[in-house]
């Protein structure tokens, strides 16, 4: 049911999946692979139903651009060779990002236990994941994120195999035995194929690249290698999370209605700048800083409010003109204090758009 798929978010899982609006809304648009959208509107499972319209909807605004990801890898496909092969050099360097790789998807199996519908029963062998084998997880994470026929190496292989890997990543000693380190290598060609091949197509299409949240760990490792400490997009998806998480949960996006209505507004922009400021540590969100901002957008309602007064008082006499007194009043009234309004609200504007559209949004709980 995952292969293929795009990515869902692992944070709001409710009776289906749901999209990933956080990281939707730091995007113009969006690169996606023709085969997985066509997969995605017509032959994905119900639980997908969320994100199927969803991304329906962004392909509807011209927001989504396919491509044949597979043709553009088939030209690719020595230096994709190259790129596993030098990272399966060292393999210590990938236990680190497989273990929380795998503890990564085994949360998000737990909490959508009832939608991918898996038989616990039977399952033995008490690990540190939670009562789940070892070769149960890497079975699934192989099915969600296979690329290519690699992939179908380790499907083939037997629980001791599985044993092997899981041994291999808890002891150092037992990866320089040659068993361990071939089990080893093998789960990881699967994995870095994968990601390899997306960073393959993120370079040749020139954008930024968004996947699964448990193969993060993979990526932060491949950037590290190039002197990239953090990746741009899930750090800026991070920040947008903790805004939407600390200061002001009632204004993050739940459906896809609020999530058009933001890309289409122009204060989107004060957003996504305000977030990259956070990004760079010129920002913090927390309680002091709702705080700031609360007091700065009750200050500037108080002035509006002492505005339109002042405004009423001033442009009273053309209300006693007979006849057009009163519709003229009001026309003046407006071209005078919604200026005034909107200087007073520019500081915050992506609080104001965000707050309209969180009270557009009450009582719609469908995309």
């Amino acid at each position: 049911m995952f292969q293929h798929m795009p990515p869902v978010s692992f944070r709001r899982i409710n009776e289906t999946f749901m999209p990933d609006f956080e990281l939707l809304l730091l995007c113009d648009s969006i690169v996606m692979d023709e085969a997985s959208f066509d997969r995605l509107v017509h032959r994905s499972v119900p639980a997908y139903l969320r994100v199927s319209e969803t991304f329906q909807a962004l392909r509807s605004e011209g927001r989504v651009e396919l491509k044949d990801f597979s043709s553009t890898l088939r030209d690719h496909v020595e230096l994709l060779d190259r790129m596993i092969e030098h990272d399966l050099k060292s393999l210590d360097q990938w236990v680190k990002p497989l273990s929380e790789s795998l503890n990564l998807w085994m949360h998000f199996l737990q909490r959508s236990m009832k939608l991918i519908r898996i038989d616990r029963e039977g399952w033995r062998d008490q690990f540190p994941f939670r009562g789940v084998r070892p070769d149960e997880i890497h079975l699934t994470n192989f099915i969600v994120h296979e690329a290519h026929s690699t992939a179908a190496l380790y499907l083939d292989e037997t629980e001791d195999s599985s044993m092997l890997v899981y041994e291999a990543l808890e002891s150092s000693e037992k990866r320089k035995r040659r068993k361990y380190r071939g089990a080893l290598r093998d789960v990881l060609r699967s994995y870095l194929t994968y990601v390899d091949a997306n960073l393959i197509l993120s370079h040749q299409f020139d954008v930024g690249l968004h996947d699964w949240l448990d193969l993060t760990p993979f990526y932060a490792t491949k950037f590290l290698s190039v002197g990239q400490g953090e990746d741009p997009v899930v750090e800026s998806k991070t920040q947008l999370e903790r805004l939407f998480t600390v200061p002001f949960p009632d204004l993050a996006l739940h459906n896809t209605r609020a999530l058009i209505k933001a890309l289409n507004d122009k204060r989107i922009e004060d957003l996504r700048r305000l977030v990259a400021e956070a990004v760079a540590g010129h920002v913090q969100f927390d309680d002091e800083f709702a705080k700031a901002v609360l007091r700065d957008v009750f200050r500037s309602s108080e002035r509006a409010k002492h505005w339109r007064s002042v405004i009423g008082y001033a442009t009273l006499p053309i209300g006693l003109i007979p006849w057009v007194g009163t519709p003229v009043q009001k026309i003046v009234e407006e071209s005078v204090s919604i200026p005034i309004e909107r200087k007073l609200k520019q500081t915050h504007r992506w609080f104001y758009m965000l707050s309209e559209i969180a009270e557009s949004s009450k009582g719609w709980t469908r995309p």
